[in-house]
């Protein structure tokens, strides 16, 4: 599941996205990403995924509602791994990138058959309603469900993923500034793999940039922490 070297990443032009690179990083708080900026990976380590006991100290309880306006809770994922992404369905680039970035890997030959969630950050504009409508769209997981709740339901499950998210601006036309992370789940609700879905590049004149990761990457991080959760 590597990318080739000659296979092209996705350049991300938004202004917000290196801001958002940041603010996804620092969603993680202090763990494994500090590490990872300290010493170069190793041979055929996968990008930037996050794996073992640094992925593990991340996660916990939610108490949410899908698309269909039904409770959900972690032990409706009981003995069925998943894949979590935190978005909002205002997002105009990373939140659709990155869905389809998921939905790419996961119908790579030999990728897992995963539930795919997208949780959202904007709880007063995504409805179930909203949500049903979004899950939808060309690209995304198949099978993807929407879920949502109270703020207050949607800053626990934040607060148990560390996730970073904030509103940006005011008035109807609001955006959310977050981070923007891929989150493996095994069959027993424990996160076995991390991995944002933008990364920073350095072009050969050494100007930075955002840039997508790589499907194979990601389809290559959901099988390392699947296999290594046994």
């Amino acid at each position: 599941m590597s990318q080739s070297a000659e296979t092209p990443r996705r350049s991300l032009t938004s202004a917000a996205l290196p801001a958002l690179f940041a603010a996804a990083l620092a969603g993680l708080g202090t763990i494994a990403l500090v590490a990872l900026g300290r010493q170069a990976p190793a041979p055929g380590a996968i990008p930037n995924c996050i794996l073992g006991e640094n992925a593990a100290a991340v996660g916990g309880a939610i108490d949410l509602v899908d698309h269909n306006g039904a409770r959900v809770t972690q032990a409706d994922f009981a003995g069925e791994p998943a894949v979590l992404y935190f978005g909002f369905t205002h997002c105009p680039d990373v939140c659709p990138l990155s869905l389809n970035l998921l939905g790419e890997a996961l119908a790579l030959p030999g990728g897992f058959d995963l539930q795919a969630a997208l949780i959202s950050l904007d709880p007063a504009r995504d409805t179930p309603a909203v949500m049903s409508a979004y899950v939808q769209s060309t690209g995304f997981p198949a099978g993807l469900i929407g879920l949502t709740g109270t703020q207050a339901q949607v800053d626990l499950a934040k607060r148990a993923f560390q996730v970073y998210g904030a509103r940006d601006g005011a008035g109807p036309g609001y955006s959310i500034d977050h981070s923007s992370m891929i989150y493996v789940m095994d069959g027993h609700w424990r996160t076995v793999a991390i991995m944002p879905t933008v990364a920073q590049a350095v072009s050969p004149g050494g100007e930075s940039r955002s840039v997508s990761a790589a499907a194979e990457d990601l389809a290559a991080c959901i099988a390392a922490g699947l296999r290594n959760a046994g």
